[in-house]
């Protein structure tokens, strides 16, 4: 091995000239193709590079030759950026034997399981980092942090005061302490007391929840003070810019909204995409429209299918397989084909995410398209379900109160407990009322406590069969979830439950959507409880 060559490699490696550096490698590596330590070095350049893909495909050579403490943590990082959680999990814990009880090894274990949302694991591990390591105010934060993501708040409380006791300046036991008080007390003030300390005590992310707890309670000057500030701080960070984003597309500012929202959260892979849509018309061209983010999303944005396919010769277009059926009924467009796996998709010349083409198409928020509906449903389906389970002279209303999400924000945000709904539910003898779930993780075991409730979510495959269902109800009550989209997207009467903050895509409305005509929102008033809304929406049901 010419150490001479690896040195210089190392020194390019230092001034950040990864290609020269990647170079040197590839030209050592075909003298010894199978050496794993210069196979080790260029994981790492691949890593450097951000092109994880090619980065685990080398390191997974050299680990599967000759294990060391460098191919198995190359390795486990790129397995954990791919989302590979359970095969990062146990690289980490191998890992252990070349350093043993390493703080960092259990912080990215702890990680990982977050991200798997095994939270009894994530508690596990975090409550192991800190037998091993009581000294650390790391190990404390994330035992802290645990037992929050966990949902066991009084164990949260109660370690985040005996850190803040023990710690006071470490500044990521602040930023716990304001989410406790945002999300479980909804007092924002307090909230953001602990974010000033956090900044105060080192460290800017307080500036970003900062505001997004402006934004969530309208205060959109200060947000857009604490944004600016946290992307003037930490430049190269992406999740600062995409709030700022949000900021602006709740205050219906397009274009400087989608400038930032394209730097939100993407799967890896999205980021093997090449070639991204600049907007223009390429009748010679295929373009890859990626519906991105969640479900909801997907139906959603594929309202301008019909506006982007006349500018291309053809368009493949990438969901999820929920949407698969419902889509390809509703848009039958000649040059268009749906998929549900990005392997099963051959060539393309350029692609763009569902979520952009608002921006791409210069289509504003006051002339958004297909208001009255857009999804067109099965008919034998839609009969099915109508002999089986409608088929009665009762008001017939359907139900859905828990939101998905990848948010801790979101998630709490948009959920609503079913006993919010009791007093609704308690009408249906009376008012000759039948309700129907179609809630497919009941996690407050609704129907079994409420039998006025008809359960049909073993029923529901895909949205197809959502959408079928809906269509049998003569109202749908809902959260701010992909059901809403459904639901809208048929023209179906929708009563909306918007959290005191909502998302962005819903304004800062709060009684009609620009997005759905058939939609009336409800929004929450106080923010610690639905009973108001509820009131509403009995009183409209009583109308209908």
């Amino acid at each position: 091995m010419n150490i001479k060559l690896l040195a210089q490699a190392n020194t390019l490696i230092k001034q950040s000239k990864f290609d020269e550096a990647e170079k040197i490698y590839l030209d050592m590596l075909i003298k010894t193709p199978d050496d794993p330590i210069l196979q080790a070095f260029l994981g790492r350049v691949y890593i450097k590079k951000h092109k994880y893909k090619s980065a685990e495909r080398i390191l997974q050579k050299s680990y599967d030759k000759r294990k060391s403490a460098s191919s198995i943590s190359g390795l486990a990082f790129c397995k954990f950026k791919l989302q590979k959680f359970d095969d990062a999990i146990i690289l980490y814990e191998e890992l252990f034997n070349y350093d043993k009880d390493s703080p960092k090894i259990y912080n990215k274990i702890i990680d990982a399981f977050k991200e798997l949302q095994m939270y009894d694991f994530e508690v596990a591990y975090a409550e192991k980092f800190y037998n091993k390591h009581p000294e650390l105010d790391n190990a404390m934060v994330r035992l802290t942090q645990s037992y929050f993501d966990k949902g066991d708040i009084k164990k949260a409380e109660s370690f985040c005061a005996k850190t803040i006791q023990k710690f006071p300046k470490c500044p990521e036991i602040w930023i716990i302490a304001g989410a406790l008080q945002e999300f479980m007390y909804c007092n924002e003030e307090l909230a953001r007391e602990c974010y000033i300390t956090a900044i105060e005590n080192g460290n800017p992310l307080g500036y970003y929840h900062l505001g997004v707890s402006y934004i969530k309670t309208g205060n959109f000057d200060e947000a857009e003070k604490a944004l600016k500030k946290i992307v003037e701080i930490l430049p190269r960070e992406t999740y600062p810019k995409a709030a700022l984003g949000t900021l602006y597309l709740v205050k219906k500012e397009m274009k400087k909204g989608y400038e930032l929202f394209g730097f939100r959260d993407k799967a890896p892979e999205i980021l093997t995409l090449k070639n991204n849509w600049g907007g223009s018309e390429q009748k010679n061209s295929t373009l890859l429209l990626y519906c991105d983010q969640g479900l909801g999303d997907h139906i959603q944005f594929i309202r301008y299918l019909p506006f982007l396919a006349p500018k291309f010769k053809a368009v493949k277009v990438l969901t999820r397989k929920p949407c698969l059926e419902l889509f390809k009924r509703s848009f039958n467009i000649e040059n268009v084909t749906f998929y549900d796996k990005l392997s099963d998709v051959s060539d393309y010349d350029c692609y763009v995410l569902s979520a952009d083409l608002p921006y791409y198409l210069d289509m504003d928020f006051d002339n958004i398209p297909s208001k009255d509906g857009y999804l067109k449903l099965d008919p034998e389906k839609v009969r099915y379900f109508k002999e089986k389970y409608f088929n009665n002279d009762k008001l017939k209303v359907g139900l859905c109160w828990k939101a998905g999400g990848i948010g801790v924000r979101g998630a709490i945000n948009r959920t609503v407990n079913i006993e919010y709904f009791k007093k609704m539910l308690d009408l249906a003898e009376e008012k000759n009322i039948q309700f129907y779930s179609v809630q497919l993780e009941d996690i407050f075991n609704g129907c079994k406590k409420y039998p006025q409730i008809i359960d049909l979510a073993p029923e529901i495959n895909d949205f197809d069969d959502t959408a079928s269902i809906i269509e049998n109800c003569d109202v749908f009550i809902t959260v701010d979830t992909s059901c809403v989209h459904v639901s809208g997207a048929i023209g179906k009467k929708t009563f909306l439950m918007l959290p005191y903050c909502a998302d962005w895509r819903w304004f800062n409305n709060d009684k009609v959507t620009e997005w759905y005509s058939s939609v009336e929102l409800f929004k929450q008033q106080d923010r610690q409880d639905w009973f108001i809304e509820v009131d509403e929406m009995i009183e409209k049901l009583l109308e209908s």
